[in-house]
């Protein structure tokens, strides 16, 4: 695990276009991630990650030299009512490091 300052060594947002070009590692570290802890997180593809970002239903954690960190998204139905929490990895480099906490917050 790096050694950061939670709120000063990373960088918390909604994602957009910008982050497009993380959606394939991070959809690689989910599936790796469930393998890993033999858990049910549902596989998406990169395109499914993408989309989410583009509708700014994601919110994306990026270190300040630009590495990816973390990641969650949003799913929503009937029309909105509803909103869940998915999606949620981080990186195992910055994992116990306090990011979760930070993204959920965003």
């Amino acid at each position: 695990m790096k050694n950061i300052d939670t709120y000063s060594q990373f960088i918390v947002q909604v994602a957009n276009e910008d982050h497009l070009h993380y959606a394939e590692t991070i959809c690689a570290e989910m599936e790796e991630s469930a393998k890993k802890r033999g858990t049910g997180i549902a596989k998406r593809s990169p395109v499914y990650l993408m989309e989410k970002m583009i509708e700014g239903k994601a919110i994306i954690a990026t270190s300040k030299t630009g590495e990816w960190v973390g990641f969650c998204y949003i799913e929503t139905w009937e029309h909105g009512k509803f909103v869940a929490n998915s999606g949620l990895i981080v990186h195992p480099d910055f994992r116990k490091s306090g990011v979760a906490k930070a993204i959920k917050a965003k």
